[in-house]
């Protein structure tokens, strides 16, 4: 692949393709920094401008876009994550990952959690809490997004059921959230509390 600053994609890919990623890359950066009140993090992208490549990236094949994480965060996009909404989406995840670490991230905070917060960040209108308040019989209808404990559970199901299951994590995190809340839980996390008793805190 090629490399241009933090941007990897095939050499064959149009100079207008590359303008436009790195222009939808800067946006998304923008509005999770203005979400978390800083710019922090520089993960890097890895385009894959066909099947093959992207299921080469990609752990999650099924999903437009996948954000690896471990030594430093690396964000896999395909052709359907040309999107502002699930750049800034995948972009969340790394920046709560820079928070709090590999550790914690992967064995600590749950799946409903992590999603929910990135959805923060992503403006998808059939992810609107206007879509839950209908599917949800005004949200009294809702899965049981807090015990599942692995990601696994979170994709389980249909297409519908999982994209249900993004909805009320959605929801459920805008509930809970003010940045105040927030920046004291990762402040516990890193501090070595469990998610459990820094969250009820």
């Amino acid at each position: 692949f090629k490399k241009d600053g933090r941007l990897y994609y095939n050499p064959a890919i149009t100079k207008k393709r590359v303008d436009t990623l790195k222009l939808l890359i800067e946006q998304a950066t923008d509005r999770v920094a203005k979400f978390w009140g800083q710019r922090m993090g520089n993960p890097k992208f890895i385009y894959c401008n066909n099947s093959s490549d992207f299921e080469k990236y990609s752990n999650t094949p099924t999903a437009p876009a996948v954000t690896h994480l471990k030594l430093g965060s690396y964000i896999v996009l395909s052709n359907e994550a040309v999107d502002l909404d699930i750049i800034a989406h995948e972009i969340s995840h790394a920046a709560f990952y820079e928070r709090i670490g590999f550790y914690r991230w992967t064995f600590s905070v749950p799946p409903w959690f992590k999603h929910g917060l990135a959805m923060q960040n992503d403006y998808r209108g059939y992810y609107s809490e206007d879509t839950l308040k209908v599917i949800s019989n005004n949200f009294t209808n809702l899965p049981d997004i807090k015990s599942f404990t692995k990601d696994g559970q979170f994709y389980a199901g249909t297409r519908e059921q999982v994209m249900l299951n993004y909805m009320t994590a959605k929801h459920e995190f805008k509930n809970w959230y003010t940045k105040e809340k927030l920046d004291k839980l990762i402040k516990d996390l890193n501090s070595g509390t469990s998610f459990e008793d820094a969250l009820a805190q």
